[in-house]
């Protein structure tokens, strides 16, 4: 189901039922207090009535503190002392009237369970339960008075607490679908800016490449420079057919396509290229052969851009569970900047998700790009 059903359901449930903990904190109030103020009323006992009042008042403002948008801490503090007042207020009552204990303890038992916290909760509740029984027991002196007291008791605490846990999972887990929701969308939006940056920079610099080989050739050999043009129609029509794809994130790459790409790339810029692919183990892994794939692409590029390059050097080898590419160029290595832009930042973010890891240095004479994946299955998880 889409998540928008999901919340339209949600949001159509009624308002009760979406504040599950307070209302059934609050609901047993009136139930477990009706007969002892009816008696009360009955008996004309004012005193009584009025502790009863105080009880009631107390547990209400037990579990609105408790689910007040505030620290839980702060909440915490405020809510034991309300319990803690509860209870003596009950230890009054049971000292002056001495009845009422199989209404009065479980409505303690709620007011702990709400007010305290966690750790604490069981705890007190079965005390409260056991002494409860206890106390019944020797007072009516019947053992299964004393076990439906006990049972009673500690099982209004224990549901209301197990309610509260509900409701604070729940709320943890809505957090954590919004944080992951967003980490998706930023994921998302990071993987399509790296693939556009990786598309439109190739294209654009072999279409800048390809036009300056059109003016060059229309002086001397307009049918040459005709071939070019016909080719810079042809790589803008298909870039915007692969920019259309990475909308909707069906663009897919090939490691031969990027060779091959390269080669006529470079060859057109009048370059000197050897491209040498070295496989042992057979095909490589389709994660690995797009992550090639861009890495060809990135340092095509870079060269057509940056580098004063007079010959370049693709090397593909795989074997013995890794898989490795290198691209080196050969020229004025003191013109090519080894500042990383977002293209190379791009690359190393996918070779580390692979478990790989990608080189960017000077050499010598020029620049090498390099990156090493695993192959088996641990490097691809």
């Amino acid at each position: 189901m889409p998540p928008s059903s999901v919340e339209c359901d949600e949001r159509s449930l009624p308002w009760v039922a979406r504040r599950p903990g307070r209302w059934y904190a609050l609901l047993w109030l009136p139930l477990l207090l009706l007969a002892p103020v009816v008696a009360s009323i009955q008996q004309s006992h004012v005193g009584q009535l009025l502790m009863l009042l105080l009880l009631a008042s107390l547990h209400v403002a037990t579990v609105l503190v408790r689910y007040r948008p505030e620290p839980r801490q702060r909440a915490d503090q405020r809510t034991e002392a309300l319990v803690a007042v509860s209870t003596l207020v009950l230890v009054g009552y049971q000292i002056l009237w001495n009845e009422h204990q199989v209404f009065l303890y479980p409505l303690l038992a709620l007011g702990m369970a709400v007010g305290l916290r966690h750790r604490l909760v069981m705890g007190f509740v079965g005390g409260l339960a056991v002494s409860g029984a206890i106390a019944a027991g020797f007072s009516s002196v019947s053992l299964a008075d004393a076990l439906v007291f006990a049972v009673v008791t500690y099982m209004s605490g224990l549901s209301a607490f197990l309610i509260d846990r509900l409701l604070e999972t729940t709320a943890q887990l809505s957090a954590t679908r919004e944080q992951l929701a967003r980490a998706a969308v930023l994921e998302e939006r990071e993987r399509f800016s790296r693939d556009l940056h990786d598309l439109l920079g190739h294209t654009l610099s072999l279409i800048v490449v390809k036009a300056e080989a059109v003016r060059r050739f229309v002086p001397t050999d307009p049918e040459s420079a005709a071939d070019q043009a016909r080719s810079i129609e042809e790589i803008g029509r298909s870039a915007l057919g692969e920019v259309r794809q990475a909308v909707v994130g069906y663009r897919e790459t090939s490691l031969a396509d990027e060779l091959d790409a390269a080669r006529e790339a470079l060859a057109t810029a009048g370059l000197q290229i050897d491209i040498e692919v070295l496989a042992e183990a057979g095909e490589l892994p389709k994660p690995v052969d797009r992550l090639f794939a861009w890495v060809v692409r990135e340092g095509t590029t870079n060269i057509l851009r940056h580098a004063r390059a007079r010959s370049s050097r693709i090397l593909v080898e795989s074997g013995g569970g890794e898989a490795t590419l290198e691209i080196t160029d050969h020229g004025d290595a003191i013109s090519v900047p080894i500042r990383p832009g977002s293209g190379l930042i791009g690359l190393r973010e996918r070779a580390e998700a692979l478990g790989g890891v990608l080189v960017a240095d000077r050499e010598v004479d020029g620049f090498r790009l390099g990156v090493s994946v695993p192959t088996h299955e641990e490097g691809r998880s």
